[in-house]
């Protein structure tokens, strides 16, 4: 038996089976060219989320290092202003002839320095709380970059691991397996 010998339905049937064949292999081909610019494409905004990530902890130890000047300068005025108050209050008394270091004079003395001291402590503490809240804000973005950075290379890798030749060539073989799967046993002999 040979090609002439076949009925027409089954000369179209053949001829149909090897454009589909050829028609399945260039879909796979661009289908995989497709899937690999898409998975670079994502790689690529993981690598910028990263990028961004970086950036915004940088702004963060920025912020912080300010916060920590701004604390550091409300202190030394708030110091100055209560050395001023204490300078005054012991010109005042010693204008008035008030005997100082006694009595309710060294109580009024004592209470002052002691709200001066928690003043400057609770200062110290909320400059602490927010100069530390910035750098941990930084931190957390520093992980997020390192998250988004890792995701970025496994997409290159999966993105440089589709191959549409690979793909096409598969599709081909086994649109061709098929092909000849419908040809007549008797066209081999």
């Amino acid at each position: 038996m040979a090609w002439k010998d076949l009925s027409g339905p089954d000369k179209f049937n053949v001829v149909t089976q090897g454009f589909s064949a050829v028609q399945g292999a260039i879909g796979s081909y661009y289908a995989s060219r497709a899937a690999k610019y898409k998975t670079k494409s994502l790689a690529l905004s993981l690598e910028h989320k990263k990028n961004m990530a970086l950036l915004n902890m940088r702004m963060k130890e920025s912020q912080a290092q300010y916060l920590n000047r701004a604390f550091n300068q409300r202190y030394m005025e708030s110091t100055l202003k209560q050395g001023g108050a204490k300078s005054k209050a012991k010109t005042q008394f010693a204008a008035r002839g008030i005997q100082m270091g006694v009595g309710s004079t060294l109580n009024a003395f004592v209470s002052a320095e002691i709200m001066g001291e928690i003043d400057k402590i609770t200062m110290n503490t909320n400059k602490v709380r927010a100069v530390e809240n910035k750098r941990l804000e930084g931190v957390g973005l520093a992980i997020n970059a390192d998250m988004y950075g890792l995701s970025a290379n496994n997409a290159f890798a999966t993105a440089s691991n589709i191959s549409p030749w690979m793909n096409m060539g598969s599709s081909l073989l086994t649109g061709g397996a098929n092909l000849v799967n419908s040809l007549p046993t008797a066209l081999f002999d």
